[in-house]
């Protein structure tokens, strides 16, 4: 009988993943304005850099949840991922491509969504 690893683990693992294929792990809260509260988090390419950011206040779920969303962004195709996380990759739907923030504005002076 295979060991269960619990979501910890499993969230370990996906962390160090998300390492290995060239991703920032940001672990901080997004909170855009009073009315819209706090974000889990998201992919996103910032100045360059391809980033996951994590709520730290979410449960541990909602932070596979999120890596799993931004790794989904990577070639996955021809690297050896354990099948625990490969099931979760195969069952977390395909992700639309980020949108590259940077410090600057849009031409209508609206902050670029740096959420992926």
């Amino acid at each position: 009988m295979k060991p269960v690893m619990d979501d910890n683990q499993i969230l370990d693992l996906h962390e160090e993943l998300a390492e290995s294929l060239g991703l920032e792990i940001s672990h901080e809260p997004i909170r855009l304005d009073e009315e819209l509260g706090t974000r889990p988090g998201g992919f996103c390419l910032f100045k360059g850099h391809r980033l996951i950011i994590v709520n730290p206040h979410v449960s541990v779920r909602e932070k596979i949840r999120i890596l799993s969303e931004g790794v989904k962004h990577c070639d996955l195709e021809r690297i050896y991922i354990r099948p625990i996380l490969r099931e979760l990759l195969d069952a977390t739907p395909e992700q639309k491509p980020p949108v590259s923030g940077t410090d600057d504005r849009k031409s209508d002076g609206k902050p670029i969504d740096v959420e992926g």
